[in-house]
């Protein structure tokens, strides 16, 4: 087999079953889905930890819906506009036109008074702050930025200042210690946080790379070796002006990175 077509056909196998799944697929809930989903319901605060990819959304929409069902206001934050700009655009075409939704970040002010809003947490902590604006259901997606040296105290003070009466959803795929987390949202709020953990990865993990000229690879061969056309790039690129490999190392401040040849 040639060269190009060996690369061709590691290409296809890389990218074969990759993309949104057919409309046409059945949804069946998975046992974590539902238990979460039920516990909201109860009204119980919630912290979901699952992998990327195993379906938290599915768990914020069916929650969001049945408190807009009984005529309640919900909320959902995000840690980034962007990504509280998708949600707005997904929830737009799941809840309209039986129920408004508006979007509040930053640079952006969209029906602030609809039936859910999506937002920035940095948003919603102010808003508890200066504002009267109830919520009977709160989900705090990427809640594991609690641990963030800088932002971390934003979704700390949005957990203590929500009313003890309104039910938290708290979505996360990378929380190790949720056990502890649970016990100071029991501290801080006076009732109970149901922990539910979901740890097989439903979607398949695959490595690769995008490669300037020949396009998607994986990054390893059949026998688990680098490609030589990825190791070849990236030796390429580790040389600086001079021909020096540079070396990737931790900088001096907190969570910063630099070059340094050697």
């Amino acid at each position: 087999m040639s060269k190009r077509h060996y690369l061709q056909k590691a290409r296809q196998d890389f990218l074969h079953g990759i993309g949104i799944p057919s409309s046409e697929a059945e949804f069946v809930e998975d046992d974590f889905q539902r238990e979460a989903i039920l516990s909201v319901v109860d009204s119980r605060d919630t912290l979901v930890v699952a992998p990327t990819g195993s379906g938290k959304t599915h768990i914020a929409t069916q929650a969001i819906k049945a408190t807009l069902m009984q005529k309640l206001r919900a909320i959902y934050t995000t840690p980034l506009k962007a990504l509280s700009n998708t949600k707005y655009t997904q929830f737009k075409r799941k809840f309209e036109p039986d129920f408004k939704v508006g979007l509040l970040t930053g640079d952006r002010k969209i029906e602030g008074d609809a039936d859910v809003i999506v937002a920035t947490t940095e948003i919603y902590r102010n808003e508890l702050y200066r504002s009267s604006e109830r919520y009977s259901l709160v989900v705090l997606d990427e809640v594991h930025f609690i641990a963030d040296p800088q932002r971390g105290a934003v979704w700390e003070e949005s957990i203590i200042l929500t009313p003890s009466s309104a039910t938290l959803l708290m979505l996360s795929a990378s929380i190790s210690n949720s056990g502890e987390i649970a016990e100071w949202l029991h501290m801080v709020r006076g009732k109970e946080c149901k922990v539910v953990i979901k740890t097989e990865r439903p979607v398949e993990l695959r490595y690769g790379f995008l490669h300037p000229e020949l396009g998607a690879l994986p990054l390893r061969d059949e026998h688990g070796n680098v490609f030589n056309e990825v190791s070849a790039y990236y030796g390429n690129m580790n040389l600086d002006r001079s021909g020096r490999r540079l070396r990737f190392e931790r900088g001096r401040g907190r969570g910063r990175r630099g070059f340094r040849g050697r």
